[in-house]
Order: C-alpha cells, then structure tokens, then sequence
C-alpha cells in the first residue's frame, strides 16, 4: 500500500496522492502545505518537487489544481507569475511609481525614457531607476553604491589617521605635536617619517629624516587617499546640493501652479497669460535634473579633452540654469520675453550636453 512520503500516512488514512512525472506521491495536505509556505515565506514561482534532491519544478497548472478551493492564494499566485512574465520580456517595464501597477511596453534600444500616463512617473526604461541621462546605467549604480557604502568612511579614516610602524595599530592625530606614542605598543614615533623618535634627538619639531625613511611610500598612499576623499566630495556635495535645490524648485513649481489657478479664478487673465510662469518652473526642474546627474558622470570620467569639453558644457548649463532659477524665483516681476529668451537658452545648453555626451 502507498503512503505519503511527507507525513507518511497510508493512502486510505489520508486525501489522495498525488506528485510530478518524477513519480514521488504525496497527499494533497501536504502539497497545499508546502506550496502555501513556499509563496508566504519567499514567495517561489519556481517551486521544486517535495522530495529532497529532485530538481523538477510543479508546472501552473498542477500548482493551481493544488490550490483549488483557495481562491486568495490562486489570485495571488496568478499575480506574481504575471508579473514575472513581464519581467523576463525585455521591452515591458513595471512602473516604479508608488502604488502604481501599470505595465509599459517601449523598445529598450530606442527608448531611454519613459513617463507613465497614469502617475506621471518617469524613469529609466533600461534599468526601471530614476532616470539618470547623461550618467549610464551601469555608472549610476556603482555611484549610489558609493554614496551608501561604507568604503568612504573606510577613505575618510584612511585620509585622517595613520598606521604604528611597530604593530600596525589605526592613530589618528589629534594634536599639532608630531612626537606620537601608541596608546596599543606605548612605541614612540614620528607622525612625518615614521622613525623612531629617539634618532630625533634635538630635531624636536623639524624632521630631517624624512625624505630617507622607506615609510615615505605610506605616506604617500595616505596623501593618494586624501585626494581620493576630496575628488570624491567635489562631486557628491555638488551633486546633493543640485537634488535640494531640485527639491525646493518642484515646492516653487507646486506654488506657481496654484498662484495661476488663483489669477485665472479671480480674472485676473486668462491661463494663456500666466502659462509661461508655470512652463518656466517647469523647465528649471527638468534642466537642474539633468545637471545633477552630470556629477557621477563627470566623477567617472578620465582625463583628458573629452572631459574637459564635458565640464566646460557642465559648467555653462550650470550657469544658464542659476540664471533661470534667479528669474523664476522673481517670475510675477520679470519681463515675459526676458524669462522666455532664458528659457530657450538653457534648454538649448541642456539639450547639447545630453546630444553630445548620452547617445
């Protein structure tokens, strides 16, 4: 007589077996058990026969026959493979907007952009993150990565302390003397040359010693990890400072969209009148977008004449847009023709750098 390999009880004392073309059975219990675990806990649409070491998965429908009678798992297990079909096709993307579940079809070799209809959202086709043009998807991964990742605490420590040339122990300076003792070997040295401090004798404060001590190259990786630090927060302080500003533009924005609304209904003009208010802020949005993301991008990039080229556009974008961000802010006393004429210069600037340097 049969049993069910899991709870092992015959087959006349339990619901019916059942099980793959593998032929390993098991009750109809401890299939809907096993399935309920496998979407609760990590929620599995690959989900393996029960039997240790067999490697063949259920298919959906024997998966869905198991579930009959369940109508909340069925539902649920139907919306994730669902989902999962339109993550594995590579021209449909679901829209990151939050609580958003609309489902984009572009062309991922033609597209880098697309915005959603239904919440407005606009990302990255190619990755589903924030679009980040002129920055590629793989340099804004490993930007973020370095913004959240330790190794830049790792580089800060690097940059402010040294090692004790006796037992390799971290010493920060937090003095100006540059006679140091190791609070882990009591050993006393030189902060400049590493020698020991007795060689000193009446060089008290002027180390002569120095450019002939071999330390001499582990001060140099200290000074190569300063400079890494301060490259590094060149570009990410300028690159923060643009998100807040971008931050505090879109509140203008809201607030330039609600004094228009406010004109039209008190008929103090009509929308056509006030419009260029609102297409301004607007802009100034979308081209300070663009420029913060031109500092993981520059960060990247190597020496030479490209870059410079590259900083040269950063630079005068960054110009055209502190101009428009001065004029929005005083938009109701800024001559119309004036604010527009800003408006075409920095979407021009902006539209060079992207056509130049995202292709």
């Amino acid at each position: 007589m049969s049993y069910c390999e899991v709870c092992t009880r015959e087959s006349n004392e339990c619901d019916q077996l059942v099980g793959l073309s593998c032929g390993h059975q098991f009750c109809l219990s401890c299939w809907q058990e096993y399935i309920k675990t496998q979407m609760n806990e990590q929620f599995l649409l690959r989900i393996e026969c029960m039997e240790s070491g067999c490697s063949l998965y259920c298919l959906e429908d024997f998966v869905l026959q198991i579930l009959k009678g369940h109508s909340k798992l069925i539902e649920k297990f139907k919306k994730h493979a669902f989902l999962a079909e339109v993550k594995s096709h590579p021209n449909l993307k679901i829209c990151p907007g939050k609580d958003c579940t609309t489902i984009i079809m572009a062309d991922r070799e033609k597209a880098k952009k697309v915005t959603c209809n239904a919440c407005g959202t606009s990302f990255c086709v190619r990755c589903g993150g924030d679009y980040h043009a002129p920055t590629s998807c793989e340099t804004i991964r490993k930007w973020l990565i370095k913004c959240v990742d330790d190794s830049e605490t790792a580089n800060y420590i690097s940059a402010h302390t040294k090692d004790c040339p006796n037992c390799h122990s971290c010493i920060e300076k937090n003095g100006g003397c540059n006679h140091m003792q190791c609070a882990k070997c009591k050993h006393h040295f030189c902060w400049m040359c590493f020698g020991d401090w007795k060689t000193h004798r009446s060089e008290y404060y002027e180390c002569s010693r120095y450019k002939e001590n071999p330390a001499v190259a582990q001060e140099a990786n200290h000074i190569k990890a300063r400079r890494a630090l301060e490259k590094y927060l060149h570009y990410f302080e300028r690159y923060e400072n643009h998100h807040k500003s971008l931050m505090l533009e879109e509140e203008l924005r809201q607030s330039i969209l609600k004094k228009v609304e406010e004109k039209v209904n008190d008929h103090e003009g009509t929308w056509i009148d006030w419009q260029h208010l609102h297409r301004a802020a607007t802009l100034l949005t979308k081209c300070r977008y663009t420029l913060q993301y031109t500092y993981p991008y520059a960060y990247y990039m190597e020496s030479g004449s490209k870059k410079e080229l590259f900083e040269y556009q950063q630079a005068q974008l960054e110009k055209e847009i502190e101009e428009l961000s001065w004029k929005v802010e005083r938009a109701e006393r800024t001559e119309r023709g004036d604010l527009e004429s800003q408006m075409h210069v920095a979407e021009v600037t902006r539209r060079t750098l992207l056509e130049e340097f995202f292709k």
